[in-house]
């Protein structure tokens, strides 16, 4: 797991054997997603890695993306636990 020299490497792991990699410097930016399946796991499982450059106009754009789907999303997720929140309580109090 080495990092490019001059490079800046953050890794955000999403679970137990996927990961999202950036690396970067003054004039690249590089995506990676990374799947380690361990062979004791499953023998067949695809370890896999691949990478884009991306231009800084396009990790702009992709980054607002994430940023807008995962506030619509948490917003979506808030309004159902209060919704079951309500619906436990109005059966709570009814019996």
């Amino acid at each position: 797991m080495a990092t490019p020299k001059g490079f800046r490497a953050v890794q955000f792991d999403v679970n137990a054997t996927d990961a999202v990699r950036v690396y970067s410097d003054e004039d690249h930016i590089w995506l990676q997603l990374r799947r380690d399946v361990p062979t004791e796991q499953d023998i067949g499982g695809p370890t896999f890695k691949v990478a884009i450059c991306l231009q800084p106009g396009t990790a702009h754009e992709l980054a607002l993306e994430l940023l807008n789907i995962a506030d619509r999303n948490k917003t979506k997720q808030a309004a159902k636990s209060m919704a079951g929140k309500q619906s436990k309580s109005k059966t709570g109090s009814a019996t």
